[in-house]
């Protein structure tokens, strides 16, 4: 870790210890707004109902669940090459800037094709797959910010500011984008959520422009040699990899429902309005998450954030389950409140403990390894739970049911391995 000063290319670049003003914290963290626009929008929102306009009703969620399983494994890859080159980036404008510009830039045509273009299953793949792709360059890029441009002092407030940025997009997609998919024009939603990508990496890029230089001309790689080293690390923190093991499987359960929520609503409880339904809950959800994540970050300065992150988990496994027992939606939204202040901690620490963890010299790199916390399970998650939905060829309450109960083993078995193997003397030994 740099202390006092450091040359780069001539230029003399801040220690990661000097303060961040609150400011350039929020204008550095904002991508995460964007991001998530154009993730949740399309994820939770859009996709299914585009692909309904395409494809049979009986096969819509098989053919999500393809879909987004292999435009998020390909996402997963480009965010981990946008990592590991970023962490070698000779560009005059910096390491991460390129990376941050290129793929919010270019992510907002790719995005809106699907609005402009006839709409068919090839031209809604292309958006979905080009959303992926340069998001996640974005995103591969930012990552390792929280590392190599904000002191350790400040990263919990860092990662706290994305996980806020994180769930207001949330909650502005559902107010946003099922209010235009409801009045049938989710063509401007496409443009809105690129062009909301573009401006927040804009102002990311001017956030960080003195603070974000170079790497020395001779670590330059090339695309060849970033594939070669892609799962191969030069320092091996054993705990990270047990942190990002546990969020993975978490995430799981988190994501269970994101691509099917509205055919769940529709079919589980028999609402006439599942997009009004989708609102209320994804609003009600995310508003409590916000609130529990910034009391229990407070809380686990008292008590410690391992204790509240295997709560989070063991509640939300509960809670998950309990919900597959009832049929009555008022008491399905009472669980949800309850679920979603057990998911506070979970998202508002986990960031913050992996950025400690992960060693200065091969920041993009790792942090993209924490991205697979996020990412894998949006490839995984639509497969694996769509599949389970059209096991009698097309979703039922039963077949929701079983969903519920395969989402609280996800949340109960990560809690399970964060508890067992994420142990306070690791977390201790690798901060000192």
């Amino acid at each position: 870790m740099m202390t006092g000063t450091e040359k780069v290319h001539g230029t003399v670049q801040e220690a990661p210890t000097s303060r961040r003003s609150l400011g350039y914290l929020l204008g550095m963290t904002i991508p995460m707004f964007g991001a998530n626009i154009a993730w949740v929008s399309y994820n939770s929102i859009l996709l299914l109902p585009l692909v309904q306009k395409v494809v049979p009703a009986a096969i819509s969620s098989l053919t999500v669940g393809i879909i987004a399983f292999v435009a998020n494994l390909v996402g997963i890859l480009v965010s981990l090459l946008a990592g590991i080159l970023s962490d070698h980036s000779t560009s005059r404008v910096g390491r991460r800037t390129p990376g941050i510009l290129i793929g919010t830039l270019v992510g907002f045509p790719v995005i809106a094709c699907a609005a402009i273009f006839h709409l068919s299953l090839t031209v809604i793949v292309s958006s979905y797959l080009g959303m992926q792709i340069f998001v996640n360059i974005a995103n591969g890029a930012w990552w390792p910010l929280l590392v190599d441009a904000v002191p350790e002092g400040q990263r919990g407030l860092a990662s706290g500011l994305q996980g806020f940025y994180t769930l207001l997009a949330s909650a502005v997609s559902f107010l946003v984008a099922t209010y235009l998919n409801e009045i049938h024009r989710p063509d401007l939603a496409l443009v809105l959520m690129g062009a909301v990508l573009a401006l927040t990496g804009l102002i990311c890029a001017g956030t960080i422009r003195r603070s974000d230089h170079p790497a020395d001309a001779p670590r330059t790689l090339r695309l060849s040699q970033a594939l070669g080293v892609m799962f191969r690390v030069r320092t091996r923190v054993a705990v990270f990899f047990w942190l990002v093991l546990s969020a993975l499987l978490v995430n799981m359960g988190l994501n269970s429902l994101q691509y099917f929520a509205r055919d769940f609503l529709a079919i589980y409880f028999s609402l006439s309005d599942p997009d009004a339904g989708l609102r209320l809950v994804g609003l009600v959800n995310l508003v409590v998450i916000m609130l529990a994540a910034v009391g229990t970050g407070l809380l686990s300065d008292r008590i410690g954030r391992r204790k509240l992150i295997v709560a989070g988990a063991l509640v939300s496994a509960a809670t998950t389950a309990l919900m597959a027992l009832t049929r009555n939606f008022p008491a399905f939204l009472a669980l949800t409140i309850i679920r979603a202040v057990a998911t506070g901690p979970i998202m508002a620490v986990i960031p913050a403990l992996a950025s400690g963890l992960a060693p200065q010299e091969e920041a993009g790199q790792y942090m993209a390894y924490n991205n697979l916390t996020t990412a894998l399970p949006s490839a995984v998650a639509p497969l694996l739970f769509g599949a389970l939905l059209n096991l009698h060829g097309a979703s039922t309450p039963a077949s929701f049911v079983a969903l519920l109960f395969l989402a609280a083993g996800f949340y109960l078995f990560g809690g399970i391995v964060f508890g067992w193997k994420v142990s306070q003397k690791a977390l201790g030994e690798r901060f000192h």
